[in-house]
């Protein structure tokens, strides 16, 4: 505890050094520090506005519902403050998500791509089909539940055709893969149901009225066709395509 003599002292101790001195160098300092302070302030918005960060840009104008591909995209180096929020940074890990494509306005070349104008092969207006390409297409085929027992969307199936013997030779007949090689391993797309919905979860567990598979030419379309009108198609599991499937799930998400 402070004496009254300690207590004067020690008051004027600390009026000593609290003089016309101290309190410049106190003022300087403060000024210091606010020059500080704003100067890191003013190169943070200058960097905003001058920063250069390298960003995925068509290299031309790109049409709506338009395939992106490696060769339509490229880098572009564009100023920080004008990038968008979804801009994409690399090429690469964007098309290995699965195909993308432009959206009903395109893209412009050399603006940044914005994730927002791009869609996947599912969300686009033109389904899945949009995705195909080198003669393949998708073909329904007309079924039932005991003809298409374990048939899921991802499986691979092979084709037998039953072909009732007419009046004059009486003789039944089945086609296989034996006969029709473009019969083999078939991929189901998607399963329908009456109304041409698609099932999914638990509804696939139904009876599909139609098993939407990929063909792969032309050829292989019109020969499945053609024995569809001749007599009744069974599908009958072989395997899966799991990498397929699951890749066609994540453009669904």
């Amino acid at each position: 505890m402070f004496t009254r003599n300690g207590g004067n002292g020690f008051m004027r101790s600390t009026k000593r050094y609290w003089n016309v001195y101290t309190r410049l160098l106190l003022i300087i300092f403060l000024a210091l520090l606010a020059a500080v302070g704003t100067t890191y302030l003013n190169k943070n918005y200058i960097d905003s506005k001058v920063e250069m960060i390298k960003v995925v840009v068509p290299s031309e104008h790109i049409k709506p519902y338009t395939e992106l591909t490696k060769g339509l995209l490229t880098y572009r180096d564009v100023i920080k403050s004008e990038i968008p929020g979804d801009a994409i940074y690399d090429k690469e890990e964007f098309l290995k998500e699965g195909s993308k494509f432009t959206g009903e306005i395109g893209l412009v070349k050399g603006y940044p791509v914005k994730e927002s104008l791009t869609v996947n092969s599912f969300d686009s207006v033109f389904g899945a089909a949009i995705a195909l390409k080198d003669g393949k297409s998708y073909l329904g085929i007309a079924t039932d539940q005991v003809r298409s027992q374990l048939v899921k969307p991802g499986t691979l199936v092979d084709l037998y055709c039953f072909i009732e013997g007419d009046t004059q030779t009486g003789e039944s007949v089945v086609i296989s893969k034996i006969e029709e090689p473009l019969f083999a391993s078939l991929y189901v797309h998607s399963l329908k149901g009456k109304n041409n919905e698609e099932l999914k979860g638990a509804e696939g567990e139904s009876s599909p009225a139609v098993v939407v598979v990929e063909t792969v030419s032309p050829e292989q379309t019109s020969k499945i066709i053609r024995y569809q009108m001749s007599g009744k198609m069974y599908l009958v599991p072989v395997g899966a395509d799991s990498k397929k499937h699951m890749a066609e799930l994540t453009e669904k998400v």
